[in-house]
């Protein structure tokens, strides 16, 4: 799906002014293992993932908790601090060679401050994104380890797919070897 494509099903406010805003949209390749923002620095832009992955951690304790992962067509920031200008408590790394549309907080303080209509757009992707975070969180408290991989199998194959499993692992809340033990019980 283009950039274009992605604003008109998503955003049609936005795909309205389209020709005015897209040159804010800088594209920007970058290698696997490209940190986007470390966990304390202050985000100061949006992705939009053309292609490649991405993955939101948090570090406690010495290791990294994968949140989430963002494949192709999605945006990705970590949007408490993009928005309250505030340290993040998350990092953002590409796993994947990756190829990106970066707007930053400037472009996108300007897009606000210009096309007002748009903010209810962005108000229900914002929110959209927390009850998502939510559900993840209900399901690593509600859900055993079994479960989660199995709700991974049947909702989600492509991270099962595309992401190394030490990373899949990390994101269901065990260890490489547990996953292993699930994996090889299950087949």
């Amino acid at each position: 799906m283009a950039l274009t494509d992605y604003f008109a099903h998503q955003f049609p406010a936005m795909a309205a002014h389209w020709a005015t805003i897209q040159p804010h949209f800088i594209r920007q390749n970058v290698s696997s293992e490209t940190t986007l923002l470390a966990e304390g620095e202050v985000a100061e832009n949006l992705y939009f993932i053309v292609s490649g992955a991405a993955r939101l951690t948090h570090s406690s304790d010495g290791r990294d908790i994968t949140l989430q992962f963002f494949f192709e067509n999605q945006i990705v920031a970590s949007f408490e601090s993009f928005y309250l200008n505030q340290p993040s408590g998350f990092a953002l790394t590409c796993f994947e060679d990756s190829d990106l549309y970066v707007l930053s907080k400037a472009d996108f303080d300007w897009l606000r401050a210009t096309y007002p209509e748009i903010e209810p757009e962005i108000a229900q992707f914002v929110c959209e994104r927390f009850i998502n975070y939510r559900n993840i969180f209900f399901e690593q408290l509600e859900k055993s380890p079994v479960e989660r991989y199995q709700n991974l199998v049947e909702n989600e194959p492509e991270i099962l797919e595309r992401v190394p499993l030490h990373l899949v692992a990390s994101y269901l809340g065990i260890t490489p070897v547990s996953l292993s033990r699930i994996r090889a019980r299950l087949k």
